[in-house]
């Protein structure tokens, strides 16, 4: 009894100090980790761009900082739930921004074309927006991608950027 008491000791050590290794060194620090942190945007008119940010869609100013050495920037992050944005204002930079007339012209973009916020009521938030004086640059509409259906409606920022607003996506596979 002896026997089967020690052997089982040592066979419950070997596992905890091998399974104890295994976690420890599974653990990675790297990819699997990653979250959205920021998007950063480039504007001309810093103070006018932080306050249309905070008076139109809710942000709060989490920090408002200078380079030493680059005197021309205007830096701050600003928060909406776990969602940032980094507004980096140059006074001496030309906005270089390419401005567009319609949807199509949007998607014909190459690289980063816009910024998306999902809401629970597209229709009241675009209700909302426009009872701030802001115009509706695509008006909300639901696509339906395979299983799923999303509505989406899209905006201009005060330096026209643009903004999408776009419900939880809905599986349509599932029956409610």
């Amino acid at each position: 009894m002896k026997k089967v008491i020690a052997i089982t000791a040592v066979v419950l050590v070997a596992i905890g100090i091998y399974g104890f290794t295994t976690l420890e060194s599974n653990k990675d620090k790297g990819l699997s980790t990653m979250k959205a942190d920021h998007i950063l945007m480039g504007v001309t008119n810093f103070e006018e761009t932080v306050k249309w940010y905070k008076d139109i869609l809710g942000f709060e100013v989490e920090v408002q900082w200078k380079v030493a050495g680059l005197d021309n920037l205007d830096l701050a992050y600003l928060n909406n739930g776990d969602f940032r944005i980094e507004i980096i204002g140059n006074k001496e930079g030309v906005q270089n921004n390419k401005q567009v007339n319609d949807f199509g012209e949007h998607l014909s973009h190459q690289g980063y074309a816009h910024i998306c916020f999902q809401v629970e009521d597209i229709d009241l938030t675009m209700k909302q927006l426009n009872e701030k004086g802001i115009e509706t640059f695509v008006k909300a509409e639901t696509y339906p991608l395979d299983f799923y259906n999303r509505r989406v409606a899209f905006i201009k920022d005060l330096n026209g950027n643009i903004i999408e607003f776009g419900s939880p996506i809905e599986d349509t596979r599932i029956k409610k």
